[in-house]
């Protein structure tokens, strides 16, 4: 999908895929421009934030409203396979994904399809049929499909994540007068992908420069990919990681959690942010367009302005700027399922990690947390009790016989 003339901004001797999601279906230059509606004055809507992303009101052909999340790494809009099906939008060919897991999907693409936020309407030559279901057991819950690079290329895009709203503006009348943070943008011409020149330092070395993409679709704060991994040889320099997965379109893949010292993009400086070190030889994660991304965990302590057209994301703090970032603590990967998500199973249990000391086992469903019944927390509310130092109480299922176990959280990194 690279086509490096393509490009403006662009590292000279590398090619361009899109950040998280690329679909394989010819060159990009060649794809036709999305249909817009002028947009007379901004729209806003209200957002869910949801393990970091952002999941927002639209219509899709002018369905009912459903929740669709927001991904400027998206290379084309999509619609999970079954909403398309009852909406009557019929596939037109095949193409190939290429999503952060470690497995490419082949995918259908359909033809002629409109996303509606609040008015904002953006009609697409051609979206992609998605299958969604491995990534709502991880995720925790349904999205309906998912707006990309096409609504960045269209608005000014403004996420309040503290106020939970989305506005749309016209870039062509589009000023900023605050006193936000002006991180410039590396923008490709065709919207694909973003990045921004950042600077990391990791303890046990020095400084080191990076080229990080602009993932608002991302739950995690930085994802450093394989290759630069490697090249910068960051897992000998540092002490202290944790191997864990992470996940996306494609399923799950492998990395080592790390807290890096400091991550500084422009005047910003960020202090000890997470960070996740790919080690994945497949998938958007072991590729070479950028050497990583920022993601929901950071952006999502921001009011973030994504302007394209003038080549600049605008940051202003929000009230959760400065808090501590935070981690598993207990080193269980967990995954949900039934109806409403309410089956929350063991996944993968971390070797030495305080949920292996306790006596989990992969396979185990979590029925209650110090008495309280997990079909009630969820996926979300559990993770973020995993993510806090305490001793919990926890009945799960083994086979046809309830076990009491208790599970001593403690940081791993």
């Amino acid at each position: 999908m690279s086509n490096a003339h393509c490009s403006r901004g662009r590292p000279p001797s590398r090619a361009w895929p899109a950040v998280a999601t690329a679909v394989a279906l010819g060159t990009a230059c060649g794809t036709p421009a999305p249909v817009t509606v002028s947009l007379s004055h901004p729209v806003t809507v209200p957002v869910e934030i949801y393990h970091n992303r952002v999941y927002l009101p639209a219509r899709i052909d002018n369905s009912s409203l459903v929740a669709v999340v927001l991904d400027n790494g998206a290379s084309v809009s999509g619609v999970r396979d079954s909403v398309a099906r009852a909406l009557g939008i019929r596939s037109s060919r095949r193409a190939t994904l290429l999503g952060n897991g470690r497995s490419t999907l082949s995918i259908e693409l359909a033809d002629d399809v409109t996303f509606d936020v609040g008015g904002a309407a953006v009609r697409e030559p051609f979206v992609a049929i998605l299958p969604y279901d491995e990534f709502a057991r991880h995720e925790g819950r349904l999205n309906a499909g998912v707006l990309g690079k096409d609504t960045y290329a269209r608005f000014v895009v403004d996420v309040d994540y503290a106020a939970h709203t989305l506005t749309l503006r016209d870039p062509s009348t589009f000023t900023y007068s605050g006193s936000g943070i002006v991180i410039p943008l590396h923008v490709r011409r065709d919207a694909r992908s973003a990045w921004m020149a950042a600077r990391i330092t990791v303890p046990g070395s020095g400084p080191v420069d990076a080229r990080l993409g602009l993932d608002m679709g991302t739950y995690s704060a930085l994802r450093l990919y394989s290759p630069f991994v490697k090249r910068r040889a960051l897992l000998g320099a540092a002490s202290g990681t944790v191997a864990t997965y992470g996940f996306g379109l494609g399923g799950e893949f492998p990395i080592r959690l790390m807290r890096v010292d400091s991550l500084a993009i422009g005047n910003l400086r960020l202090r000890g942010p997470v960070a996740e070190l790919s080690t994945a030889d497949s998938g958007a994660t072991a590729r070479e367009d950028v050497d990583g991304t920022i993601g929901g965990a950071i952006l999502s302590r921001f009011r973030v302005i994504v302007d394209y057209a003038h080549a600049r994301m605008i940051l202003e703090p929000n009230p959760h700027t400065d808090a501590p970032y935070v981690a598993d603590m207990s080193g269980l990967v967990l995954d949900a399922s039934g109806p409403g998500f309410a089956t929350i199973t063991v996944g993968h249990v971390l070797p030495t990690s305080p949920a292996f000391e306790a006596g989990f086992a992969v396979g185990d469903q979590l029925v209650s947390i110090d008495g309280e019944g997990v079909d009630r927390l969820g996926l979300a509310r559990v993770r973020a009790l995993l993510m806090r130092q305490a001793a919990y109480h926890i009945t799960v299922a083994r086979g046809s016989s309830p076990i009491e176990l208790v599970l001593r959280t403690r940081p791993m990194i």
